[in-house]
């Protein structure tokens, strides 16, 4: 059994670009988040401070207060807060923090400020998860795959079926062996255009009854498995086969894979209003999420038939 070239740019064209995505986000946040820590790095001071006023500002978000500093001084100075809220006058804020060179601006924790750097910092944790499991998931199924051809071979009959299950298709291979059947996603080949809903015999490297991967070998392409074996049929609406065309091109199918990349705004806008982080927000979502979107269909096997 040898690597199917198919299966192999199928699913290096989908993390190509969600890895590219994914670190342009990274290097952005990183830098957007510099800028963000800047203020409080420099505000090495802190001290307890009094309200005095509130709803300053052009929406506000400003707070007046009064506190005495490291020299013992009465300073005046305005804290921004993340969103407005009520705050009684003459409330005792602990420990806000000040630049000593810039007495006018405090900090305290859950401000505008310290906000946007927690929102960033989240952020940067976020991609770099979708990073790492989309790269680790991707390795595990190119390196397991390639462990099918060491198997025992055998001649089986098996037939094929397509499923839908949300806006993705999938092809299964259905093994008979002896009383029992299997369910077996596969990526796409144009070689599976030679099995139908007819039983063909097949080569199969595994054990239909015991093994969870199963390697298949048809008209001399090898086709690897895009999930694990099952013993029942799969969930899904069933759907007709095509009839062949004689192989799918992989640019079809990439346009095909595409197709769920259109929900990607809707996951951006929902991000944005649950984080608040507005425009910018929805635009680094929505990236990212089209990546993920269009990464999925192409690690997990679609047919584009």
């Amino acid at each position: 059994m040898g690597v199917p070239r198919r299966a192999v740019r199928q699913i290096l064209l989908g993390l190509i670009p969600l890895v590219v995505i994914a670190v342009v986000s990274l290097i952005l946040l990183a830098l957007r988040l510099g800028e963000a820590r800047a203020p409080l790095r420099t505000a090495t001071e802190t001290a307890t401070a009094e309200v005095v006023s509130t709803g300053l500002g052009a929406d506000g978000r400003q707070v007046g207060v009064e506190y005495t500093d490291v020299d013992g001084e009465l300073q005046t100075a305005r804290l921004t807060l993340d969103r407005a809220a009520d705050i009684p006058l003459g409330a005792q804020l602990d420990e806000v923090a000040y630049d000593p060179e810039r007495p006018g601006v405090v900090y305290v924790q859950g401000d505008a400020v310290t906000s946007t750097v927690a929102d960033l910092f989240n952020g940067l944790l976020i991609v770099a998860l979708v990073l790492v499991v989309a790269v680790v998931v991707t390795i595990v199924r190119l390196v397991g795959r390639r462990r099918l051809a060491a198997r025992e071979p055998r001649q089986l009959r098996a037939h094929r079926e397509k499923y839908r299950r949300g806006i993705a298709d999938r092809s299964w291979l259905v093994v008979q062996s002896g009383d029992s059947r299997s369910w077996v996603p596969v990526y796409w080949d144009p070689a599976l255009e030679e099995i139908g809903e007819s039983p063909t015999l097949v080569t199969v490297y595994g054990d239909p009854e015991g093994d969870k991967l199963l390697g298949f070998e048809v008209a001399g392409e090898p086709i690897w498995p895009s999930g694990r074996r099952r013993s029942a049929q799969p969930k899904g609406r069933e759907r007709d086969l095509e009839v062949p065309s004689g192989g799918v091109s992989l640019l079809r199918q990439t346009r095909t894979d595409l197709v769920g990349v259109f929900a990607a705004p809707l996951i951006g806008i929902l991000w944005a209003y649950i984080d608040g982080s507005g425009p910018a927000g929805f635009i680094f979502a929505t990236a990212v999420a089209a990546g993920v979107l269009f990464w999925l269909p192409s690690a997990y096997g679609s047919d584009p038939t």
